[in-house]
């Protein structure tokens, strides 16, 4: 079996969950007014895009993988520090309901079309938690940076399993996808030992010394609304307070027809191979034609 089939190191995918019935995707209701705007921001929120069926059942997958943490999951908070800011990837290989989102729900075709891409991939999908009582803090950064990809038309869905009230929610720097940034990579505890071959690069901007000439996009969210930004977009979330919700997020990343791979030093793509044994076996600058990245839009 190639590196990229559906296996993670040697854990086949499991179904744990109330099967949601199949259907085919809603056709995403998206104006031409909206993929203009988000072309022209770089980030946008659609309300009402997911069933609370999907919603129940990510819940479920999550607490899961909570307890069951898989090869590619980080911690952020430090030591001694209060609360959990736990985030996984490639859950889609593990989790059967995972699987069935990125292929059945909105997803990928809401990325299609606020990309114009033809067809898109999924690249990876991502859980996010921040347990009430996190402070730590996810730093400005943008997600292109730490990709192994070059492109434009690599989009982040990202769904709100829970409340999300806009202190708390991500904040975009509005038209920073245009900047094109390429920046020194952290992790998001703060540490740099793991991305030490990007040191020649640029430090990620301080927004917050720039407050008066740049303007934040950030939302009120309720489970089901998703945030959609494009891969150069630069983002941050501040921590939860101990009164507040807790902040559950699944994120899918996709890729469309003008991208290629581009495994640049310190990108995931390391921790993908040495942490998780998953390797697309594709040359530098091709197409991501990999069954680690499927296909799972494509325009009708």
């Amino acid at each position: 079996m190639a590196s990229g089939a559906l296996v993670q190191s040697g854990r086949p995918l499991v179904t744990r969950h109330r099967p949601i019935a199949p259907s085919a995707p809603a056709a995403p209701r998206i104006s031409e007014e909206q993929v203009q705007q988000f072309e022209e921001d770089g980030a946008t929120v659609l309300r009402g895009f997911f069933s609370s069926e999907w919603i129940e059942q990510l819940r479920l997958a999550a607490e899961e993988n909570l307890e069951n943490p898989g090869p590619l999951c980080d911690e952020s908070v430090k030591p001694g520090e209060p609360g959990r800011f736990h985030d996984d990837q490639f859950l889609w290989m593990r989790y059967e309901v995972m699987k069935r989102f990125i292929f059945e729900s909105p997803a990928a075709e809401i990325a299609r079309r606020m990309s114009r891409a033809n067809q898109m991939r999924l690249l990876h999908d991502h859980l996010i938690v921040k347990e009430p009582g996190t402070q730590t803090i996810t730093p400005w950064h943008n997600d292109h940076s730490y990709w192994p990809v070059k492109g434009n038309q690599i989009i982040s869905v990202w769904v709100a399993l829970d409340y999300v009230p806009k202190s708390s929610c991500v904040q975009y720097v509005k038209g920073s996808h245009k900047w094109q940034l390429l920046h020194k990579l952290n992790t998001f505890s703060g540490e740099s030992e793991r991305y030490k071959a990007m040191a020649d690069l640029p430090p990620a901007p301080d927004i917050d010394s720039m407050s008066d000439k740049v303007e934040l996009l950030s939302w009120d969210l309720v489970p089901g609304d998703c945030l959609v930004h494009q891969s150069f977009s630069v983002h941050g979330a501040p921590g939860i307070s101990s009164s507040a919700n807790r902040r559950r997020a699944y994120v899918t990343r996709w890729v469309g027809d003008d991208v290629r791979w581009d495994p640049r030093p310190g990108t995931l793509d390391f921790s993908w191979r040495t942490r998780g044994n998953l390797d697309p076996k594709l040359p530098v600058g091709s197409p991501m034609d990999s069954e680690l990245f499927p296909i799972v839009a494509r325009r009708s």
